[in-house]
């Protein structure tokens, strides 16, 4: 059911979205889980995920602009459009990124550590982001929203830079093919 969602948000999004960069190879190594799933080695994966941070700055600042307007409808729609990409975004590392992560770095024990550590926080932002942005979606709008909303966007503005920063520098080059561990 996971994949299905997975694989329904991937389509619809490399349709709206830029490819990744040209002439890299994009033939996948395969790895093999204890269960016997397979775990691939995708050498775009990082350049897709570096640009959905990008993609997520720009609907992140889209939805700020909306909010210093004053444009309610606006803010919403943003913060639907910020909320999608996040969501996939999220789950794209989860299951692309960290569960291969995992496998091939099982041998490596501080470098799994840290990287577990890495997939917990992720998953403990993606709730709060989710708290977040139910928040506003599910309430009426009012002036005193409104400006909650400003607040609140001050600090995950912060956590997503934050979060994106950590990321680029600390987890992505860590994701290798197989033969290079």
């Amino acid at each position: 059911m996971l994949q299905n969602l997975f694989l329904r948000v991937c389509s619809k999004r490399n349709r709206a979205c830029a490819r990744p960069i040209a002439g890299e190879d994009s033939r996948a190594r395969s790895l093999r889980q204890p269960d016997g799933a397979s775990l691939e080695f995708r050498p775009d994966l990082v350049a897709e995920l570096t640009h959905e941070h990008r993609l997520l700055e720009s609907a992140f600042a889209a939805l700020a602009a909306a909010h210093a307007r004053g444009d309610v409808e606006a803010c919403i729609f943003r913060l639907r459009t910020f909320t999608n990409l996040l969501r996939a975004h999220l789950l794209k590392e989860n299951l692309q990124m960290y569960r291969y992560l995992r496998q091939v770095l099982a041998a490596s024990s501080g470098t799994a550590e840290r990287t577990e550590a890495l997939r917990r926080e992720m998953q403990d932002i993606g709730r709060s982001l989710n708290a977040f942005t139910n928040a506003y979606l599910g309430a009426t709008w009012n002036e005193a929203r409104r400006r909650a909303l400003g607040r609140d966007l001050t600090e995950i503005g912060q956590i997503l830079a934050q979060r994106i920063e950590t990321e680029e520098r600390a987890l992505y080059p860590l994701y290798l093919e197989p033969d290079r561990y």
